[in-house]
């Protein structure tokens, strides 16, 4: 049987890992972040970039805002784990509805292989697709230094 100590304790834990895993996975205005693709580079500053290893598989999430080659706001977002890189073209932060996005994954088009050095997450031969699964880029690669 489970006491209301036991529970207090696992919920306080589980509270101090998410506040530690968003100290360290949140640095101050990190750069050198871009997506390189056919249409030019799609430069952007990662809010969110956190790269966690645990037996020998990569947690790797980052998103940012930023500017595409034509001078549209975007926002980026990518998860190792969800093996998805999605754009949203036309607005400037998370959970804002994009009428028009990249998008890159399993899911959508094909999966792609994470290369981690340190901090510095490279993906490369992204597919990248539109809204409506229409080929865009078949080799645009991603490159983010979460140290900046």
């Amino acid at each position: 049987m489970i006491d209301s100590s036991s529970i207090k304790l696992v919920i306080r834990g589980a509270a101090f890992a998410s506040a530690v895993l968003l100290l360290f996975a949140v640095p101050a205005e990190a750069e050198g972040a871009k997506l390189e693709t056919s249409a030019g580079a799609y430069d952007f500053t990662p809010t969110i970039c956190a790269v966690h290893k645990e037996d020998d598989v990569y947690d790797i999430e980052i998103g940012g805002r930023g500017i595409a080659p034509d001078g549209e706001e975007f926002y980026l977002e990518f998860s190792s784990t969800g093996d998805e890189l999605s754009v949203g073209l036309g607005v400037d932060g998370p959970f804002a509805s994009a009428a028009r996005e990249l998008r890159a994954g399993r899911w959508v088009s094909r999966e792609f292989t994470v290369d981690v050095s340190g901090r510095t997450i490279t993906v490369r031969n992204l597919a990248l697709v539109d809204e409506n699964g229409k080929s865009v880029d078949s080799d645009a690669t991603l490159k983010v230094d979460c140290d900046g």
